[in-house]
C-alpha cells in the first residue's frame, strides 16, 4: 500500500514530526511504502476559489502544492498529522486540505484510507476536539474515506514531556504497523 503522511507542523523534528516518523516505521515494517510531506518550509497558499480547477483543470496557483497533487493521487492512504494551534489543525495543513478541492472537483479522488495524529500542548483532552470533529465531519463523512485510526497526544508543553517515555512513539508505530 502507498501511504502519504502529511506532517502539518511548521517545526521540524518536534513532536508531530517524530510521531509521523514512528508511524512510517511501523507501516514500512509491514511492507508498505510511505512518503512524508512536511509543510515546514514550503510555500503553500490557501485556496482562492478561482474555480480554475473546476473549469479548466489543475489549480491555478503554482506553489509547493503542485508536486503534492501527484503524491495524493498515488496514495492508497493519507495520514493527516498536526499540532493543535488555537484548538485546531495548523493553517498550513488546512491549506493543503482546502487545496485538495482541485482533485475533488476534477473527480480525481479515489476512495482512500486515512488516519490522523493530533498533538496538543495542553493537558485537557478537549483541546483536540475541533480537529477531531473536522477530521470526522470532512475527511470521513464528506469524502467517505475509511478511518484507520486516530492518535491524540495531549499535555506536551512541559519541558520534561517525552513522547517515548509516555508511550506515544510506540502507539504511533503500532498504528502504522496495524494498517492493512
Amino acid at each position: 500500500m502507498n501511504i502519504l503522511v502529511i506532517d502539518g507542523s511548521p517545526r521540524v523534528g518536534k513532536n508531530t514530526d517524530q510521531l509521523c516518523d514512528a508511524f512510517i516505521r511501523g507501516a514500512e515494517s509491514k511492507g508498505h511504502t510511505a512518503v512524508k510531506f512536511r509543510v515546514a518550509g514550503k510555500k503553500l497558499n490557501g485556496c482562492i476559489h478561482c474555480m480554475q480547477c473546476y473549469k479548466n483543470g489543475p489549480c491555478s496557483q503554482k506553489d509547493d502544492m503542485i508536486p503534492l497533487y501527484d503524491e495524493i493521487e498515488k496514495a492508497d492512504m493519507i495520514v493527516l498529522a498536526s499540532p493543535i494551534y488555537f484548538w485546531d489543525i495548523t493553517a498550513q495543513l488546512k491549506a493543503v486540505i482546502d487545496r485538495m478541492y482541485a482533485l475533488y472537483v476534477a473527480k480525481r479522488f479515489k476512495p482512500k484510507k486515512t488516519a490522523a495524529i493530533f498533538v496538543s500542548g495542553g493537558k485537557d483532552p478537549s483541546n483536540t476536539a475541533e480537529a477531531v470533529d473536522f477530521y470526522n465531519n470532512v475527511i470521513i463523512d464528506k469524502l467517505h474515506w475509511t478511518d484507520c485510526g486516530l492518535l491524540e497526544v495531549n499535555g506536551t508543553t512541559p519541558q520534561d514531556f517525552d513522547l517515548e517515555k509516555e508511550g506515544f512513539i510506540e502507539k504511533a508505530y503500532n498504528m502504522g504497523a496495524s494498517v492493512e
